[in-house]
């Protein structure tokens, strides 16, 4: 089919064509007037995405999820915010209500969920595309009644802002409330074995306790390495009467000089008057008398050596036990400073529990009391002065093109139906002759009515 055919088969079937637009362009406008009108009011809020908590100051986490205006779209929508606006406005004392909730339920069901799902009917939620405002509009077939609801819908959506955080909250403190006694009991507990076991061990402050027995074993351990020294000397100097400390005394040198002297003496009277001589006794028994008093002096002073030696080994046996028994005590003190660390790390790790669960408690009682919302009403509902349905003119433009479109439609289904020979073409497909001869029907002259008029001349 070409152009010039489909333009043939519109002038054909025009009047089908025609009436079907005009048809369809009629009913519109008066469907359109007959429909009863309705209005529509709405209100914008914005919703503060960046909002920190009012208690912590904090950001709040969940606004930063992807989808959240979504989620306050449906919270809008939901059934717990059409509840809240049935609760506020007391739609279910109303008598109207009550007989229309009989017409159309039967009297079956709850009252208050009926009308619930009925108002939300109403409602319409759009979000912004690139912003956090999103419009509430609410229609009714009552101007007045539709901008009632819509800021009872804004109002009702805080309420249960509000309400679901406030819930939350109270259930958390009521938890942190039941755990603050566990945890104060904890503390408790701690606290007691600390102080039982302070007390068993008689212990005030352990770190200096600590900390002067440690300086006591580290004097021991001093005293120790010099009494070690003091016996190794005293060892090396004691041995007999060969000990250089004994070789060396001004008395027992004395007594070797004098002694050789004598025994000088002696030879030299054995040699004059022989050894029965009375002078040669006397000087063998005054060398006698010598050599008696340096063994005597001599073991004297080795004695003596000794002694200071078995008092210095004895003196370091006491500082080993001393520090021996030092050490233990040290050791005992780590023990027990280990075991009051253990305890204290015990005491501190319950009172932090405590004080994190009594600050979360706090906080949980602030938020439950707490009625702020992250959401302002930027505009509110007013009562509207025009409907927003029915649309008469956008109704007429649509009826327009559609009655167009189905007059067209109709006009091609009828020549469809009962096809007729329109040109040359038609005639080789139709009956599948070739064409020879085209005989046209020669045009009207136009008609000069000029020609006709008696004053003509006086036109001309």
């Amino acid at each position: 089919m070409n152009f010039e055919l489909f333009i043939q088969i519109l002038k054909a079937r025009r009047r089908i064509g025609i009436g079907v637009f005009g048809g369809v362009v009629v009913l519109t406008l008066l469907v359109s007037l007959v429909m009863p009108k309705q209005y529509t009011a709405d209100t914008s809020l914005a919703i503060d995405v960046k909002a920190t908590d009012p208690v912590t100051g904090q950001p709040m986490a969940a606004y930063m999820m992807n989808g959240y205006l979504q989620t306050q779209v449906d919270i809008m929508t939901s059934q717990a915010t059409a509840l809240n606006v049935v609760d506020t406005l007391g739609l279910t004392r109303l008598p109207e209500a009550q007989q229309q909730f009989a017409k159309q339920a039967d009297g079956k069901g709850d009252i208050r969920n009926w009308l619930a799902k009925t108002l939300a009917k109403g409602l319409d939620v759009k979000p912004a595309r690139e912003s956090s405002v999103i419009t509430m509009s609410y229609t009714s077939g009552d101007p007045k009644f539709a901008a009632t609801l819509a800021k009872a819908f804004a109002q009702s959506y805080i309420h249960t802002l509000v309400d679901m955080r406030t819930n939350s909250a109270q259930a958390n403190n009521s938890f942190f409330q039941q755990q603050l006694k566990t945890l104060q009991s904890n503390l408790e507990q701690a606290q007691k074995h600390l102080s039982d076991f302070q007390q068993k061990e008689g212990i005030i402050a352990t770190d200096e306790r600590l900390d002067v027995e440690t300086q006591r074993l580290n004097e021991f351990s001093s005293q120790l390495v010099t009494a070690q020294s003091a016996t190794i000397d005293a060892q090396s100097r004691a041995k007999g009467a060969d000990a250089p400390d004994v070789l060396s005394n001004p008395l027992i040198q004395q007594l070797k000089s004098q002694l050789a002297l004598q025994e000088v003496k002696l030879n030299e009277l054995g040699q004059k008057v022989g050894p029965n001589h009375p002078h040669y006794l006397q000087a063998k028994a005054e060398l006698q008398s010598t050599q008696e008093q340096l063994t005597k002096l001599t073991h004297q002073y080795a004695g003596g050596l000794n002694n200071i030696a078995g008092n210095s080994a004895a003196r370091q046996a006491a500082l080993q036990a001393a520090l021996k028994a030092q050490k233990e005590k040290v050791l005992e003190l780590k023990t027990q400073r280990s075991r009051v660390d253990v305890l204290q790390r015990e005491v501190e790790n319950a009172q932090r529990a405590y004080d994190q669960a009594l600050q979360r408690f706090s906080q949980t009682m602030l938020e439950s009391r707490s009625d702020q919302a992250n959401v302002a009403i930027l505009e509110e509902a007013v009562e509207p002065t025009d409907p927003s349905r029915p649309r008469v003119a956008l109704n007429f433009l649509i009826s327009l093109f559609v009655g167009g479109l189905l007059g067209v439609i109709s006009a091609l289904v009828a020549e469809v139906v009962n096809r007729k020979i329109r040109n040359t073409e038609d005639i080789e497909l139709l009956l599948e002759l070739p064409v020879l001869v085209e005989l046209r029907k020669p045009k009207a002259e136009k008609r000069n009515w000029l020609k006709l008029l008696p004053f003509r001349r006086h036109v001309a």
